[in-house]
């Protein structure tokens, strides 16, 4: 709430919008309304004018109690606006300088509630705020908004034209073995894939028989050309500014989906926390938290939009956006309020793998870190001109060589695998065979590993 008392210290911006409305509500009024309830939310003040110098002055509107009661006749008119979603307290008479003022504070609305539009169509009246102004949703925006409402998990939908040879053997196998691992009491370990993948919801009967992908088992473990074909803009990008090495679903070989891009990008940031950290501690922390913030775009991301999923390493940053916007408010999702994400069934695919909860408590852990150890707060916005949502997690300011991060990666590989060869390690942390086998003679030169016939281990 701004300081009515001080009008004049304010500007126009993306939650404030001042409207003179001497001669009654001008239309613009209404698409502010759609605007601030499909975006962040925001204040309206009726009596109020934007001089030329951007500067906020009083000017009073004729008939205040007029004024409130015709707003609300109005709002509520669902000929005129989709969804009223104000409470009586959002709409209040000031008087400033002597003048009276409506003051209209407009809430985010819930997704159930959005896209709020004025008129008859969602996909001629739906409006969004960025900066001052307000301005049309284009048509992806609205069927964004409107898949949103659902509360049917929209990812556990069987793709009936598809099938199980959309999935990548391999990364069944290793998603199988992970999981063995990390729940070795699980029932369905002991299922041969015909009976594991159904159970797990990768894989859904068909209305005439047979058994297909759904959208989460496609995201998950699907095949390249299957995946661009059901998501046109699926797009996965991990890269680093200092060394230029990068991971993308955009080119051949490894990822090629979530569950291989994940992997390979946990990978690579586990050798980036072992080298920031000062302490054993302090690594798994700081691990687990870009870890955290890598799997909450997945699981948050709308992959129909156009944003896809982008990392970006800096010297002192690690930026993770994806395509889509949250679901509930930024301030909610940053106290730890109670997830509600986009992909329900990849949050039960990921839970498998003891990897995520849906609850909130990954974000909220991810700041309290960052409290813990003094470092700048983590960002977390909504770009709505770009449907996208940006986790911004400051960094202590190092640079790296890739020759540096590529020994770490060999290093906490075989810490966790005990030996491999340069072709496994090669395929398993995403790296050229050529650079992994350069890597490997510096640390065997370095005794810090040896060799056994075509593997290597850490040197005991």
């Amino acid at each position: 709430m701004i300081d009515l008392n001080h009008i004049p210290r304010y500007r126009e911006n993306n939650r404030i919008e001042a409207k003179k409305a001497a001669g009654g509500f001008p239309h613009s009024l209404w698409e502010t309304y759609s605007a601030f309830a499909n975006t962040i939310g925001g204040l309206i003040l009726l009596g109020v004018e934007e001089a030329p110098d951007k500067s906020l002055h009083v000017t009073g509107v004729p008939d205040g109690p007029g004024y409130a009661a015709t707003f609300w006749a109005t709002v509520g008119d669902p000929a005129k606006v989709s969804a009223n979603i104000l409470a009586p307290e959002d709409v209040a008479l000031h008087t400033v300088e002597g003048k009276q003022i409506l003051v209209i504070s407009v809430p985010r609305a819930n997704r159930h509630q959005r896209p709020v539009y004025i008129g008859e169509s969602p996909f001629t009246g739906s409006y969004r705020r960025d900066g001052e102004g307000d301005y049309h949703c284009s048509p992806e925006e609205v069927r964004a908004m409107l898949r949103d409402r659902e509360d049917a998990p929209a990812d556990l939908a069987v793709l009936e034209g598809r099938g199980p040879g959309d999935l990548v053997p391999g990364d069944v196998r290793q998603f199988r073995a992970l999981m063995a691992m990390r729940q070795p009491d699980h029932p369905w370990n002991y299922l041969p894939d015909e009976r594991f993948l159904p159970a797990a919801g990768i894989l859904g009967p068909g209305q005439a028989g047979g058994l297909h992908p759904t959208l989460a088992g496609l995201l998950l473990l699907g095949r390249r050309k299957p995946l661009r074909e059901v998501f046109p803009h699926f797009r996965l990008e991990y890269r680093e500014e200092d060394t230029g090495f990068s991971l993308a679903t955009a080119r051949p070989g490894p990822p090629e989906n979530l569950f291989s891009f994940y992997t390979l990008v946990s990978r690579r940031l586990a050798a980036v926390s072992a080298l920031l950290a000062q302490s054993p501690g302090e690594e798994s922390a700081l691990a687990e938290a870009m870890r955290e913030a890598v799997l909450n775009a997945i699981l948050h991301a709308d992959y129909f939009s156009r944003g896809g999923l982008t990392i970006l390493r800096a010297a002192d940053k690690l930026t993770v956006s994806n395509g889509g916007l949250l679901r509930i408010s930024p301030d909610q999702a940053r106290q730890g309020a109670a997830g509600d994400p986009r992909n329900r069934g990849l949050v039960a695919l990921f839970s498998l793998l003891k990897l995520a909860t849906g609850t909130g408590r990954g974000l909220r852990g991810i700041y309290s870190l960052w409290a813990s150890q003094g470092w700048q707060a983590p960002v977390l916005a909504e770009a709505d001109h770009a449907g996208r949502t940006d986790l911004s997690l400051p960094l202590p300011h190092r640079t790296f060589s890739r020759e540096e991060l590529t020994r770490q990666q060999i290093l906490e590989y075989l810490t966790d695998h005990v030996s491999a060869g340069p072709r496994g390690l090669a395929q398993g942390l995403g790296l050229p065979l050529r650079e992994v086998q350069e890597a490997l003679a510096r640390l065997t030169g370095q005794n810090l590993v040896v060799a056994r016939g075509q593997s290597y281990r850490l040197r005991a």
